[in-house]
């Protein structure tokens, strides 16, 4: 499995202490190493700034551009700008869209994240754009066009994902710990798209403290059926690795097991399926999540070096609620 990084990822710098900072890709990059994967540097497209407004609007685009002419700038008390963001944030953009024309299966260690980051920036009703400056994954899928699936597993909700495709007839699946309790507060069940887009954005919030064994079954009772459904030409995973039980930012029980269920899951589809780093903030949870994803992906590996989690009785009865919530919605649109 291919590794793309560049050292440009990691000119995006907070001006303070923050979780989402340029050593994260050191521990990602560890990872990659443990597993013995190949990394290749991205370049930069010319019609970069071109994709990049597939998914934002000008007037924003602009906005960030002026903010990276400064040393440090704050868009938010979540969100900074940097000098070297535009440029970090640019190449993350060209390297999605010349890996969604390889058609290879790539992990991207790039930054700054981008799922948060709508239209304008701020996406829906979010308080803040999360650390995100562009849609890195929606800019990919709308590059690409018909056919694509983005997968999220992230734990945050995508909600400037959810904005830029809730329209089109692209899929869009967010397994998130539940918006009542966790920032963005978007990504209930009844949210499936508009238009063109109705049936083709599915959420699935998880109660918190949800463990691998719960996870397994939101995967193979509703993300493995819609997405055989759907038979998508390539998938686009968001991939955060905040859902592990060790993220100091959220509130989930899932270890690495629960994600390599998930990914197994896609991976099986037999498609080109692009991994582009999103969240995480455990460094040794990136470096040990990498190396498993990479040893799976090259030998088939499913050993995640812990034991997996099980569900407190009180919170798999929550989740199946939830899940029966989901199901209500989702299968007005696809067989489950």
């Amino acid at each position: 499995m291919k590794v793309v990084f560049s050292p440009v990822f990691k000119l995006h710098k907070p001006p303070y202490s923050h979780p989402e900072a340029p050593d994260r890709l050191d521990a990602v990059l560890k990872g990659a190493e443990e597993a013995g994967a190949a990394v290749q540097a991205p370049r930069a497209r010319e019609d970069v700034w071109n994709l990049v407004s597939l998914a934002h609007e000008r007037g924003y685009i602009e906005f960030v551009r002026r903010l990276c002419k400064e040393d440090y700038a704050q868009i938010d008390g979540d969100t900074y700008v940097s000098s070297g963001t535009c440029e970090a944030a640019a190449l993350a953009v060209s390297a999605m869209a010349d890996a969604v024309d390889a058609g290879e299966t790539v992990l991207l260690a790039v930054r700054p994240p981008g799922h948060h980051a709508g239209f304008v920036g701020r996406a829906l009703t979010a308080p803040t754009q999360g650390f995100c400056i562009f849609n890195t994954a929606a800019i990919g899928a709308l590059y690409k066009g018909e056919g694509v699936a983005v997968v999220d597993i992230d734990v945050h909700h995508g909600n400037g994902t959810q904005e830029i495709l809730y329209d089109k007839d692209l899929l869009y699946i967010s397994t998130h710990q539940h918006p009542a309790t966790l920032y963005p507060g978007t990504g209930y069940p009844d949210e499936v798209g508009t238009s063109k887009g109705e049936g083709f954005n599915v959420n699935i919030p998880l109660p918190p403290l949800t463990g691998d064994d719960a996870y397994a079954e939101a995967v193979e009772e509703v993300i493995e059926p819609i997405l055989r459904q759907y038979d998508p030409k390539i998938i686009i995973v968001s991939l955060g690795w905040d859902a592990h039980r060790d993220d100091p930012l959220a509130n989930m029980g899932l270890t690495i097991n629960g994600y390599l269920r998930a990914i197994s899951t896609i991976l099986k589809l037999q498609k080109p399926t692009i991994f582009l780093l999103e969240g995480g903030y455990n460094r040794d949870v990136l470096r040990r999540g990498t190396a498993a994803l990479i040893r799976l992906v090259d030998k088939g590996e499913e050993a995640a070096g812990e034991a997996p989690s099980k569900t407190d009785a009180k919170v798999y009865e929550r989740f199946r609620r939830e899940l029966g919530e989901v199901k209500r919605h989702v299968s007005k649109h696809w067989r489950l």
